[in-house]
């Protein structure tokens, strides 16, 4: 099996499991941080929380064009570093919030990030507002739209957040064993047909044609048997993980080639525009058009 097919599954593994859920609630639930799961490849985020419980300045930024881009740009900056350096990491983003990141490693391959912060570095008042205000002054909301946002976002003291670190590198620890564990399981019990499968979903998700039925017959396995084991051993639906290869591809063209989205669409193995637009738009939570635009000027 290839390298990237297993970081990938491992990811979904992950990102799937009932724990990232779990500790999600429980971190939100105590501290009132949200966390997300990051993919180092593709740059696919999981997040097991609702959008009104991110931090609202954060959602103002986010909703810009030129907002979302320095967003992602920053946090790839950062992510990139911490892949690097194999360390958890506190830093201040571009609107001068606290992120975190923790690497995720399975095997020694960086196989995700956990991301979470947007936390204020000072509990709020007049000054902090006007110094919002001064570092967004590039943002086209209302001083009472913004006042409101910033009204709403989470403060922690340092000895907090210090805290709040040290949960999430344990979690990325339990994360890293489970998923070595299920590596391992995976090598001595894992069917030799859902291997074959996903090997040819890998050769063919770019074909438009690909359907569930033709890769059950590749696999030897009924319809309905190769479904269920399918879920079973990879931990997710045959469609979710063809949807999954898609985007990635079509993230990576959006950010390398000047291909128009329709091109990249059907090139991906999406059979329709309407249909690429609300897959993409579920796993990365804006357009493809939105998502190019977000990318740094240089790439």
């Amino acid at each position: 099996m290839s390298t990237s097919l297993t970081a990938n599954i491992d990811f979904d593994h992950l990102a799937n499991s009932p724990e990232f859920a779990e500790f999600t609630a429980i971190l939100k639930k105590l501290t009132g941080v949200v966390m997300a799961l990051n993919e180092p490849a593709s740059g696919i985020i999981r997040r097991e929380f609702k959008e009104r419980d991110a931090n609202p300045v954060c959602r103002l930024i986010r909703a810009d064009r030129i907002g979302l881009r320095r967003c992602v740009a920053c946090d790839r900056r950062h992510h990139s570093h911490v892949a690097a350096s194999g360390k958890a990491q506190r830093y201040v983003c571009h609107a001068g919030f606290w992120d975190i990141a923790v690497p995720v490693f399975v095997f020694g391959r960086h196989v995700a990030t956990i991301s979470s912060g947007q936390l204020l570095r000072e509990p709020k008042s007049r000054t902090g507002f006007r110094k919002l205000r001064e570092r967004l002054h590039w943002l086209e909301v209302s001083d009472r739209s913004l006042r409101a946002a910033y009204e709403g976002a989470p403060y922690l003291p340092r000895e907090e957040i210090t805290c709040v670190m040290r949960l999430l590198k344990l979690f990325a620890r339990q994360l890293c064993e489970s998923a070595q564990q299920i590596r391992d399981l995976q090598a001595q019990l894992e069917r030799v047909e859902i291997r074959r499968a996903r090997e040819f979903v890998e050769r063919e998700f770019s074909n438009a044609s690909l359907a569930l039925r033709e890769v059950a017959k590749y696999a030897g396995l009924s319809l309905a048997h190769f479904s269920h084991v399918f879920r079973q051993t990879t931990g997710t639906s045959f469609t979710h993980f063809v949807q999954a290869r898609r985007v990635a591809k079509a993230k990576k063209q959006l950010a390398e080639t000047k291909h128009s989205v329709t091109d990249i669409c059907f090139a991906c193995g999406f059979n329709s525009l309407t249909h690429f637009n609300r897959v993409f738009r579920a796993f990365e939570r804006c357009s493809p058009s939105h998502y190019r635009q977000s990318l740094p000027k240089q790439r």
